[in-house]
């Protein structure tokens, strides 16, 4: 496999992961605030629980996710060393700087807010839910729009 190929095989892996682990950890904030107001949490989040229990596949893709942030990172790196043609003025889009300096800012304070509101308990949660869940899609939607405009420079240039 071409070190390009890698790479954006990587890009998309990175970003599917993030969604997945978003849409989990969503689920799983969801579920625990349903358990302790007795409220219910919605039929998806319940088929989800029943079929894969929350507490056991939020750890799951918790480490799965910087697992493949490495992976991707070894990717791109190989893909750089590896490019045969480096015009001076080409230079990585505006879109990706913007979006990667905010998911580098958005996901660590993504990840304390949603474990600060999972810690104070469930009427706690129900309090910040909106902000908590905001922050998360955010992080998400940076690392997404990040991921996609590399993706596009790497596919765009040329390469070994």
């Amino acid at each position: 496999m071409s070190a390009r190929r890698a790479a954006l095989f990587a890009l998309v892996a990175l970003i599917a992961v993030h969604i997945g682990c978003t849409l989990v950890a969503l689920a799983a904030y969801s579920h625990r605030i349903g358990l302790v107001t007795h409220d219910g949490s919605g039929f998806l989040v319940e088929l989800l629980d029943a079929v894969v229990p929350l507490r056991d596949l939020l750890p799951a893709v918790l480490w799965l996710l910087p697992v493949t942030l490495l992976v991707t990172f070894a990717a791109l790196g190989r893909w750089a060393v590896r490019r045969t043609v480096r015009p001076d003025d080409e230079r990585l889009p505006a879109r990706a700087w913007t979006a990667g300096i905010a998911a580098v800012l958005l996901n660590p304070l993504a990840a304390v807010r949603y474990a600060s509101a999972t810690a104070e308990g469930g009427e706690y949660m129900r309090t910040v839910q909106v902000e908590t869940t905001l922050l998360v899609l955010a992080a998400a939607v940076a690392t997404t729009i990040s991921a996609l405009a590399v993706a596009g420079f790497v596919r765009r240039s040329d390469a070994a």
